[in-house]
């Protein structure tokens, strides 16, 4: 941490202030606004008085009985500025650069100026606590306050500050939650105010340790917003180790889910060093859309999971360029919902509904077999019929008995061949519209008994299949967030329209699960949804009956936080920011985006460095706990570090 130039005093109030950091007088201050009086020695002594960076200015001479918190703005003229400027420029036409400054020039009256400063509030002592108001109570023109820029101790109580009264309820949060004991609070950073730290951050100069509160991610909303390698996955790794660490800490289960579209937290890479399923190998589960070692398919078996089957195959051929036939549209528009019982008029209607449901499924199979699709280990094809047909097609075989996949499509092959001689022994088609559009597609044949290319038309999307997957994949991935591990669902490779149309399912999942337990009066599970380019799901446009939207408006009841990150601030869906607790924010790259961040907070502070500072991981911070932005330099994620954090964990 830092070097305390004095022995720090127990009183908080006086810790503050740090005698050999003065840099100047208050010679002026309202409301809104305060003007500081500096010289260059008082300056260089104290490191630098950088833009954005904190002041405090107390009575000299005395102990505080209150102290005001600054934020320099810019810089100010004082009121014999032109006069000092003036001369100044006169000694200087004298100078050369052969033969430098003129002496004079080092004079006293030259060495003066101002700071424009913002009053952040004013910190007090009340039953022995510690409180800052947000605001200034009152002032006087007659002067006499000295003025400090804080650093190291005095720094960090300022920049982790928490008023009583949050402190008090983040306590019972964490409480409702399930964390005892202390404030879940973990190092993430260092205050860092410009691009420049030569000065108030190197040498000799303490740093101060930026700490994250982790119940205010939990059950909220979080947004992160940054352009392109400035430092917003390395953020995000940092806060699901937060989250990660509280859980061990606290032995309570957090389960975490990252749509990952750059897949830059599933894989380690040069430029981030590192992955998160390194540091947590035991804990995470990878998933996606294509079989590669180390990951789990993030797809469903086709011959279980029919509908969402169909479904994948309908949103596949609907984006390809074949051409559309009758069978394919009728095979698009088909849905493979299973007849209810109160749906119909009787039980036998239950019972004919349910022999059609089963012989249209098996139908569908058989065509998806004999696409290519791998079957699911031990799989047979089995459906009832009446006697009376089951003779008729082939007495030797009892479709009710399982068959193969051959057996099935010599039966389908069979039934086809004497269909009209089915029709008059039934009295009726016997086979319903869908399921004869299926055998169309597995045989090949229209009604006409033209050639069609049918079951041919599925075979480029077999790799869609997960043959070993038993149960659905939402429910896999819900089960592994119930048990606190780290989720990655790597979309970085895969059709991007099946990605978005999984994405939102596996969502729609969670909150879904989620919200049950929630209505039956249990307790959901804790859970964090990490979102990466943002703009693409919850944007402007998004209709807030979406789920994403809805997540993000309604999640809290279910204990389920989103923390979504992306470039444009004014992408992102005005109902959503304006109800997002946390805000971290990087560089952006134009006036635009800064003047919607500037709607928020004291964001507009920090317009003119968000705008010039490049630098990867400089990020200012707005979370529920603290009261003002602070300007934080975000520790690089280390696997070894993060390793050796959880290691000491499992030792205490």
């Amino acid at each position: 941490m830092s070097k305390p130039a004095e022995t720090a005093p127990s009183d908080p109030l006086a810790q503050l202030i740090q005698k050999n950091q003065f840099v100047g007088w208050l010679c002026h201050v309202n409301f809104d606004e305060a003007l500081v009086m500096t010289r260059d020695d008082w300056s260089l002594r104290a490191h630098g008085v950088p833009h954005n960076s904190f002041l405090v200015a107390a009575v000299a001479g005395q102990s505080p009985v209150e102290v005001i918190l600054l934020r320099v703005t810019g810089s100010a003229k004082l009121p014999a500025s032109d006069a000092v400027t003036g001369l100044k420029v006169e000694k200087l036409k004298q100078c050369s650069p052969e033969s430098g400054l003129a002496a004079d020039l080092s004079g006293e009256e030259f060495q003066y100026g101002g700071l424009q400063c913002r009053p952040l509030g004013t910190f007090f002592l009340a039953d022995g606590k510690l409180r800052l108001g947000s605001d200034v109570e009152s002032f006087t023109n007659a002067g006499g306050l000295a003025v400090y820029r804080p650093e190291g101790v005095a720094l960090e109580l300022i920049a982790n500050y928490i008023t009583p009264e949050r402190h008090a309820a983040s306590r019972e949060e964490a409480r409702r939650l399930g964390l005892a004991g202390d404030l879940p609070q973990f190092p993430i950073g260092t205050v860092r105010f410009s691009s420049t730290d030569r000065q108030h951050r190197g040498g000799g100069s303490g740093r101060a340790v930026f700490h994250l509160n982790a119940v205010d991610f939990l059950a909220r909303r979080t947004a992160i917003f940054g352009m392109t390698r400035t430092g917003k996955s390395n953020t995000v790794k940092q806060l699901v180790s937060v989250v990660k660490h509280t859980s061990a800490t606290h032995n309570l289960k957090i389960g975490q889910i990252i749509y990952d579209l750059n897949g830059e937290y599933a894989n380690a890479n040069q430029q981030d060093k590192g992955s998160l399923a390194e540091v947590f190998p035991q804990d995470t589960v990878r998933y996606r859309m294509m079989p590669t070692s180390g990951f789990e398919l993030i797809l469903n078996n086709f011959f279980r999971q029919i509908a969402e089957g169909h479904n994948t195959l309908r949103g596949l051929l609907e984006g390809s360029k074949l051409q559309r036939s009758a069978d394919l549209e009728a095979f698009l528009s088909m849905d493979f919902d299973a007849p209810r019982k109160e749906d119909c008029s009787s039980d036998y209607e239950f019972q004919r509904q349910t022999a059609m449901y089963q012989l249209k499924l098996a139908a569908y199979q058989a065509v998806l077999a004999r696409a290519g699709y791998e079957l699911p280990p031990g799989f047979k094809f089995a459906f009832e019929v009446n006697p009376g047909v089951r003779n008729k097609v082939n007495p030797a075989v009892d479709p009710a008995n399982g068959m193969t996949a051959q057996q099935t499509f010599e039966w389908f092959q069979l039934m086809r061949q004497i269909q009209d001689e089915l029709i008059t022994a039934t009295g009726s088609s016997w086979v319903e519209p869908d399921t004869n559009v299926l055998i169309n597609l597995l045989l090949q044949k229209n009604d006409q008994g033209g050639y069609i290319p049918g079951f041919r038309l599925l075979q480029p999307f077999k790799h869609y299949h997960a043959p070993n997957r038993s149960t659905d994949v939402c429910d896999e991935i819900y089960q592994h967030l119930v048990n606190g591990k780290i989720v990655i669902l790597d979309l970085s490779v895969g059709d991007p329209v099946q990605r978005e149309r999984l994405s939102k399912r596996i969502a729609r999942h969670i909150l879904r699960s989620s919200m049950a337990m929630f209505n039956a009066g249990k307790f959901p599970p804790h859970i964090v949804i990490y979102v990466e380019e943002a703009h693409n799901i919850i944007g402007r446009q998004e209709p807030l009956n979406e789920i994403w939207p809805t997540i993000a408006k309604e999640g809290a009841k279910a204990r389920i936080a989103i923390v979504y990150a992306t470039q444009e601030v004014s992408s992102i869906h005005p109902n959503i920011l304006a109800n997002t607790e946390n805000i971290i924010v990087s560089h952006l790259n134009n006036q635009h985006e800064i003047g919607e961040l500037a709607k928020y907070y004291d964001f507009g502070d920090f317009s003119n460095s968000l705008i010039r500072a490049q630098d990867v991981g400089f990020a200012r911070i707005k979370t529920l706990s603290n009261p003002f932005v602070i300007p934080v330099q975000i520790d690089r994620f280390d696997p070894e570090k993060q390793k050796q954090r959880g290691a000491g964990k499992k030792g205490e």
